[in-house]
């Protein structure tokens, strides 16, 4: 009998320092650590479990892999962001303008069902926040292939929105 997995669970990303792509995550995203890993004799850290619910093991994990490793190079296979869904508009704004009070460069989609905040980890790797409209709300069935209603979304990002989404763009 087929069967379809529950849900996305989490994401393990490599990174080049560990230590701080865990200050990085915890101060923008205010994540939960879950645990921690150092190397074998050290007390550097090698790997860190982060989640956005106190009561789940972990909705990312970053494991070092050092200074010298390749970041992620655009327009090739391989993963083109995680996106993290906020439960209404207002937590979107909030973390727009927690990005822009450090500094973090960004670029703003509307998808007429959904409107999203792109931008990177320290190592390049591609981050979303976004919020989304409940189903009820779409009035379509196709939500990315049909022509919808842009600017549903009013809120800071009016003067930055990009008018193709940020992962399309070349």
């Amino acid at each position: 009998m087929p069967y379809t997995p529950v849900s996305l669970d989490h994401v393990n990303i490599f990174v080049r320092n560990a230590e701080r792509s865990h200050k990085w995550y915890t101060d923008v995203f205010g994540l939960h650590t879950q645990d921690t890993m150092t190397f074998p004799g050290t007390s550097r850290l090698r790997a860190a479990f982060l989640a956005c619910d106190p009561g789940h093991a972990h909705d990312i994990a970053l494991f070092e892999v050092g200074d010298d490793a390749q970041g992620p190079q655009k327009k090739q296979v391989g993963l083109n962001h995680v996106a993290w869904r906020m439960a209404n508009l207002e937590d979107l704004k909030e973390m727009y303008y927690r990005l822009k009070a450090k500094d973090v460069p960004f670029s703003v989609s509307d998808h007429t069902v959904s409107i999203g905040i792109y931008f990177s980890d320290p190592d390049g790797n591609g981050l979303e926040v976004y919020y989304e409209q409940p189903r009820h709300e779409w009035h379509r069935e196709r939500p990315f292939s049909e022509q919808g209603a842009k600017g549903r979304f009013p809120g800071p990002w009016d003067e930055v929105l990009q008018p193709t989404p940020a992962f399309l763009q070349t």
